[in-house]
């Protein structure tokens, strides 16, 4: 940004500075006391010794205004020569090596000197031929204003489009869009200037030297990144760092690379895959929901929070950890993922030495030991085996590197704890506030066990439960992760008659495109509210089911690899809670306080329950017992 900065003052306000420099001209030729007034105080003379008081005196007597103030200008310079050399055997540096170093009286002067040596009439012109250059540059210095506010942020002269509505903000810093709210949640400014603005598909914004179109609509942004690793489309906006290095798909921009990557990465990730996981899925559910039966209240995010994180180092990672080092895992993925939204870490502020890259870096010595444990003793069922052993079917002698399997690991830890959790604290919280929806989910379960016992499978889960399927769907309609990870457009682009130059960032933001679904609309956004807005019956009939508009996991080549299993560990943890507990909100009244950060909204009291064990459950453990 410093660097932009430079280059538009050097260039794009030229006309300014041109005005500005004959108005100085003019100021320093009209006004006597101009140029003392823009220099800085002269230097402190040291005192002079007694054996050169004489020549003391003479300094002093000789001033710089009589000197200039002389008639005869044959005699100046004399004068001059004279008094530098009494400067230095008195220690006074030479007025002629600094602006700085000139003597308050010789400012002072200077404005007379000029007027002696040029003639009122001259000095006039100059006057007015500065007034005149401000006059006739009035447009070029308007025009340059907004490069030098707002750096990097101007219109492509070469498109006629113009560039999308909306407020830059404070100069220089522009707009804090990652703040939220405890009303609202994360993605608060992105739903209020949407709505102030009255809910435009494209606009703009801008924060920190770099400016931001935001496209709104799914159809619009699925056209927008399916162009990414054309020529003139848009390149990936996630630079690797020290908290996402080089090597993870979410950073790849080659094209090659990141296709082959992909699908190594991914065969760890196919339905069938997934599908094999389902009962170790089910039996840390069980583990989770018998914890909250046995102790009658419980913190929703912190079960599912446990829940999910004990699928990334069980089933992603394959880790087998001591009761002591569960608590450690888990602090430590926490940490780093909370490094994703803090802004020591993205504004590189010291970044290395803050607690998330520590994290990373205890996460990244398990995985190794792990990935080392199976070069030793072959496979296992676990994710990370799966992309130890990928071999590209057409040359099997390509495999991932060590660096992009810890690296797609801990993309898919990220993927598959916090997000998966955050929903589905949010899902409890909704069920909570809605009762009626709860009692359909439990009813569809007990079809199910009645049907086909107490095992799930992900075909039962994917084919069987509509309504199950309804309410994951509906929490993530109405909380969805605000936006995706951005995008940089390589040429200058147009979208719905509105251009975003070159270079922009974009925010495709799944926020609004859900808020503005015309399939769900309604005019005071309750249809965004848990109280209001929750209906999962809206999924079970095509003509309210939202379509091209719901996004949650985005889309174009970087469409979530992970959608399957998160979307099958949701519905495991849902099934097996409607299968075995009767639960209330333990603070069902009042406004719903969310977290101001956090990469998902998620309520700030984490959404205490008040659980029993279902009379059938407990009667039906009862009779195996007896």
């Amino acid at each position: 940004t410093i660097q932009k900065f430079g280059e538009m003052t050097r260039s794009s306000v030229a006309p300014l500075r041109f005005a500005l420099a004959f108005a100085a001209a003019a100021l320093l030729f009209h006004q006597p006391n101009a140029a003392a007034a823009f220099l800085p105080p002269p230097p402190a003379v040291r005192a002079p010794s007694s054996s050169s008081s004489g020549v003391a005196h003479d300094f002093a007597k000789n001033s710089a205004t009589d000197a200039f103030a002389s008639s005869s200008s044959s005699s100046r310079p004399l004068v001059l020569r004279d008094r530098r050399r009494r400067r230095r055997r008195n220690g006074v540096p030479n007025g002629d090596s600094s602006l700085a170093m000139i003597p308050a009286s010789v400012a002072g002067a200077l404005p007379s000197v000029l007027r002696s040596a040029f003639p009122p009439l001259v000095r006039r012109a100059v006057l007015l031929g500065a007034a005149a250059a401000l006059a006739f540059n009035v447009r070029g210095i308007l025009s340059a204003l907004p490069r030098f506010l707002y750096p990097n942020a101007a219109r492509d002269s070469s498109v006629p489009e113009p560039l999308p509505p909306g407020s830059l903000g404070c100069p220089l810093f522009g707009r804090p869009f990652f703040m939220g709210s405890k009303k609202f949640g994360t993605g608060y400014f992105w739903h209020k200037v949407s709505r102030k603005m009255g809910g435009p598909k494209v606009w703009k914004t801008y924060f920190m030297g770099v400016p931001f179109g935001v496209i709104v609509g799914g159809e619009r942004v699925k056209a927008f990144l399916s162009t990414e690793f054309e020529e003139d489309g848009i390149r990936n906006g996630v630079q690797p760092s020290g908290i996402l290095g080089q090597g993870s798909l979410l950073a790849e921009s080659d094209r090659k690379r990141h296709s082959y990557a992909r699908k190594l990465v991914g065969a760890a990730m196919t339905p069938r895959a997934v599908a094999a996981a389902v009962p170790t899925l089910q039996a840390s559910a069980e583990e989770q929901v018998n914890g909250m039966i046995a102790s009658g209240t419980a913190n929703s995010e912190k079960v599912c929070t446990d829940f999910t994180l004990e699928m990334a180092w069980k089933q992603i990672l394959g880790l087998d950890l001591k009761e002591e080092e569960v608590a450690e895992f888990e602090k430590a993925v926490n940490t780093w993922i909370m490094g994703f939204v803090d802004l020591r870490v993205t504004l590189n502020v010291l970044a290395k030495t803050s607690k998330a890259f520590k994290a990373k870096e205890y996460l990244m010595s398990k995985i190794e030991e792990r990935i080392d444990h199976f070069e030793r003793n072959g496979p296992d069922s676990s994710t990370l085996s799966g992309m130890v052993f990928a071999r590209d079917e057409e040359d099997p002698s390509r495999r991932l590197t060590r660096q992009e399997i810890i690296e797609n690991s801990l993309l898919l830890i990220l993927a598959g704890s916090e997000t998966s959790a955050s929903t589905l604290t949010n899902a409890i919280l909704c069920l909570g506030l809605h009762p009626h929806a709860w009692r359909e989910l439990v009813d569809e379960q007990d079809r199910m066990r009645r049907t086909h016992g107490p095992e799930l499978t992900k075909d039962i889960l994917d084919r069987e439960c509509p309504y199950l399927d309804a309410v994951v769907k509906e929490t993530m309609r109405i909380k969805p992760l605000a936006s995706g990870a951005p995008r940089i457009t390589k040429r200058t682009t147009v979208v719905d008659g509105h251009q975003i130059p070159e270079g922009w960032a974009v925010n495709w933001n799944v926020l609004l495109t859900h808020e503005q679904d015309p399939v769900t609309f309604r005019e005071d956004g309750s249809h965004m509210d848990v109280r209001t807005g929750f209906a999962p019956e809206r999924w079970l009939k095509e003509e309210t089911r939202p379509t091209t508009d719901f996004i949650p996991m985005g889309a174009g080549p970087r469409y979530c690899l992970g959608a399957t299993l998160a979307y099958t560990e949701m519905k495991v943890f849902l099934a097996v809670l409607a299968r075995k507990i009767d639960f209330e909100l333990a603070e069902p009244r009042g406004e719903v306080s969310w977290k101001r950060m956090s990469i998902i909204p998620k309520p700030e009291n984490g959404v205490p329950v008040v659980v029993t064990e279902r009379k059938a459950v407990a009667a039906e453990r009862d009779a195996v017992f007896a």
